[in-house]
């Protein structure tokens, strides 16, 4: 769950970044021809969208209600943020996932080199589960008898403890037969360790896209950041025809537009569309092909 804490954290490291040269000022003398300068800056120079400037300017609201509340700015009403208007527009990047045969490639890489988070991948591609719940993972989650894994908490790096998941509440995931067999082996190899999974120390750290990136360029697979694979198993699932309400729930997503993205993603809202679009029989368009392209010996 996106604690007040963690917020907190998102604004000062934003504030920090972008408004240092305010400082030394009185938050009183800030105007809002400052904040449009400042906007400006972050979009034109630092090349930042308009979802940081979103960050950005809540963050400095946040402040100066606060300091207006608290009696510790005075002589103004209101944040001079809060009328300002981004310029920009927020743009959807496409999420980059790996195909089945790189996934694969990925997994039987990692094992033949016996690379400590090859366990972690597995899991991560069989799971859908996000890096912090499959961290916090236990044995005591998995329910072999009846082949469901339960995800109820999450890790955070920030405050170095296990909390709720993001969505803020349990989901299960069924665990296939490849995934058994996977967790029955890694049981049997875990000496009593309460986690299902290792804990390598660049996990704990927090550096588990930097560690799958390295790995990736290593073997000539495309890099990719840990969470894509939570994406790739997603795609993967509604290409394979698993209904999108399904896959919305074992992921826990709670709003529609974010499962949109992999519904897309999959092409399965648009998959043969345009199949019935023929113009010309089959023998008119190889004869056109061999007319632009001439034949070939």
């Amino acid at each position: 769950m996106y604690s007040q804490t963690t917020a907190l954290q998102d604004y000062v490291q934003a504030c920090r970044k972008y408004t240092k040269a305010w400082w030394r000022r009185p938050a009183a003398d800030i105007t809002g021809a400052d904040l449009k300068r400042l906007f400006f800056e972050v979009a034109h120079e630092h090349g930042r969208s308009i979802a940081v400037q979103q960050k950005l300017k809540a963050a400095i609201n946040t402040i100066f209600e606060w300091g207006i509340e608290s009696g510790r700015i005075r002589g103004v009403n209101f944040s001079p943020a809060s009328n300002i208007k981004l310029v920009g527009r927020k743009m959807e990047k496409q999420t980059e996932i790996l195909t089945q045969k790189q996934i694969s490639q990925l997994l039987r890489l990692a094992k033949e080199l016996n690379h400590p988070w090859y366990p972690i991948w597995f899991a991560a591609v069989h799971t859908g589960a996000r890096s912090g719940e499959l961290y916090a993972l236990l044995w005591s989650d998995i329910d072999f008898e009846g082949s469901r894994l339960y995800i109820n908490k999450s890790y955070s790096k920030r405050s170095n403890s296990i909390g709720p998941t993001k969505a803020g509440y349990w989901r299960d995931v069924p665990i296939n037969s490849e995934l058994m067999k996977f967790l029955k082996e890694l049981r049997l190899q875990s000496s009593g360790r309460e986690n299902v999974l290792p804990h390598p120390t660049d996990w704990t750290r927090g550096e588990q896209a930097k560690v799958l990136k390295t790995f990736l360029a290593q073997v000539g697979l495309p890099q990719v950041k840990f969470h894509t694979l939570r994406a790739c198993f997603a795609t993967h699932l509604l290409r394979h025809k698993v209904a999108p309400a399904i896959v919305m729930k074992i992921c826990g997503w709670k709003d529609l537009e974010t499962m949109q993205r992999y519904v897309r993603l999959a092409g399965i809202e648009v998959e043969g569309a345009t199949d019935s679009l023929k113009f010309l029989s089959e023998k008119k368009v190889l004869a056109t092909v061999v007319e632009i392209f001439g034949t070939q010996d």
